[in-house]
């Protein structure tokens, strides 16, 4: 029942969106972060810089945002936040202020993430060896927020996802930050990471499942995918994806993986108007030089609120909290849960790397 009620939900709304004219979200931050502003792409239209949401103050060490969105955005928020520096570093998006009332620091409650703000974060246990500073100093405490942003008509548990645009682009919309691996060029490091946070459901394929559990309506679920393609190509729930550029693991091209593998394709579990509860260790490989980008699409530019595990639309909104008790990442400061914005609730995610290795 909750999946054809959730397909019920998203087809309404991609019909009312075409009419007019979407995870996904995308937003990673450091909590020891620098000044960082949200910049996005949006799939059928130019490259813009997305204005950070009001809302949840972020991490500390960041001025107030400056009452002014910045060039080509007038939405009320990003897709990823995040800057991966100590405190000091650089706003995002050629320097464009988020949009006021938001308080940019660490992270910006935007939700698409910033530029890596200046110096190294403060590395996880790395048994002395190599730290999150040296390697992958924009991933260690980034937090990731679906931000609900824009104009466009929802309904029932969903929030606009469409930012500036006065309808969702022609393929939807994509919301990408890109983070820098350091270390020595070409040598191949393993990173291995923790993930918290409450988010929805997607679906892949031809990749691998980190766990083929069933989903764990009021627990904590480990939906990382290795590798693959969305199952449904046109499907509107939101993306989280993570690109290595170039491959660490074969002779061209990238690597994949993504972070709401809930299930299987053709399965109940792809696409709900629901959001979970994710905790899980996952390791991903990256080359010293090469590129992370952190990604979330979406087909609708609609994404389902932090409103619980009840598909139905009609329900209350009942928001969850995520224990980050011995987490190696440090939430944002003045983070609090729920995240909220404006009057939405947004899904979210918290980036830990606790250990780095190379061959």
């Amino acid at each position: 029942m909750s999946s054809t009620l959730g397909l019920g939900m998203k087809r309404t709304s991609v019909l009312y969106t075409a009419c007019l004219g979407f995870a996904a979200f995308v937003g990673v931050n450091c909590s020891q972060a620098g000044p960082g502003g949200p910049n996005q792409n949006n799939a059928g239209a130019a490259p813009m810089t997305q204005a950070g949401a009001a809302g949840t103050p972020v991490a500390a060490g960041g001025a107030t945002a400056g009452a002014g969105a910045p060039a080509a955005s007038a939405g009320a928020g990003g897709a990823v936040v995040g800057t991966g520096g100590a405190s000091g570093g650089a706003t995002a998006g050629g320097g464009a202020p988020a949009a006021a009332g938001a308080s940019v620091g660490g992270s910006s409650s935007g939700g698409q993430p910033a530029a890596a703000g200046a110096g190294g974060t403060p590395g996880a246990a790395g048994g002395g060896g190599l730290t999150p500073a040296d390697i992958v100093p924009g991933l260690h405490g980034y937090y990731w927020e679906g931000t609900c942003a824009g104009s466009i008509s929802v309904e029932g548990h969903n929030c606009p996802m469409s930012d500036s645009n006065p309808s969702c682009p022609s393929g939807g919309i994509n919301r990408e930050k890109a983070l820098m691996v350091k270390g020595t060029t070409g040598t191949v490091y393993t990173i291995n990471i923790e993930v918290r946070g409450v988010i929805g459901t997607r679906c892949y394929k031809d990749g691998m499942r980190a766990s083929s559990a069933a989903i764990n309506e009021s627990g904590n679920n480990n939906w990382w995918y290795i590798g693959g393609v969305y199952a449904n190509q046109t499907g509107w729930w939101n993306t989280y994806e993570l690109h290595v550029t170039p491959s660490a693991t074969k002779a061209s091209g990238e690597d994949v993986y993504y972070f709401n593998g809930s299930g299987v394709m053709g399965g109940n579990d792809c696409e709900r108007e629901a959001t979970y509860l994710v905790n899980y260790k996952a390791s991903f490989q990256a080359k010293g030089g090469s590129t992370l980008t952190l990604k979330v699409h979406d087909q609708n530019c609609k994404g389902q609120q932090n409103c619980g595990s009840n598909p139905d639309p009609n329900s209350a909104c009942m928001p969850r909290t995520v224990d980050l008790t011995g987490m190696s990442a440090m939430a944002p400061s003045g983070f609090t849960q729920p995240p909220a914005n404006n009057t939405y609730k947004p899904q979210w995610m918290l980036i830990g790397v606790t250990s780095i290795t190379s061959p």
